[in-house]
């Protein structure tokens, strides 16, 4: 008489211990899961600033590579001139605008296109070297280069 309460009692406590094992994995799982997600978010919002200020640097630093002379003006703007127009690059607003000019035209830094957002572009010549400084608010990219035909 025994035996059957016996094993009425073996198969709950198998079963309490079959879900109580299934709602551990379910915890670890959901547990697992949103640090992931956080993870991802924190690495994905750092490669879209790390991205567009990187990208910044590198376009500015291949337009003065195939520029035929560049010239830093007085308000911070580089003004890339080629044979028959010119092109002025420029930051206002958090993000860094392009704008080409033909020839005759007085370069302005107003209405151009926005090419990438940064904090800060910054230009300056250092030794004979165009200095392109681009931030995000956590990182800086640099790049050295001299400016006009591939320099």
């Amino acid at each position: 008489m025994n035996a059957p309460e016996t094993k009425r009692l073996s198969e709950t406590i198998s079963s309490a211990g079959s879900m109580t094992l299934f709602l551990l994995f379910a915890v670890c799982c959901l547990v697992i899961i949103s640090a992931a997600a956080s993870a991802y978010g924190r690495v994905a919002e750092n490669y879209d600033d790390s991205f567009n200020s990187a990208a910044a640097v590198r376009y500015v630093t291949n337009k003065l590579r195939a520029c035929d002379s560049a010239e830093i003006l007085s308000d911070g703007a580089l003004l890339l001139k080629n044979t028959g127009y010119s092109t002025v690059i420029y930051h206002k607003d958090g993000a860094v605008y392009e704008r080409v000019f033909g020839d005759g035209q007085t370069p302005v830094c107003e209405g151009g296109e926005e090419m990438f957002s940064a904090e800060s572009l910054s230009l300056s010549e250092e030794n004979g070297l165009i200095r392109v400084t681009a931030e995000d608010g956590k990182n800086s990219f640099t790049a050295y280069c001299a400016g006009g035909n591939g320099k």
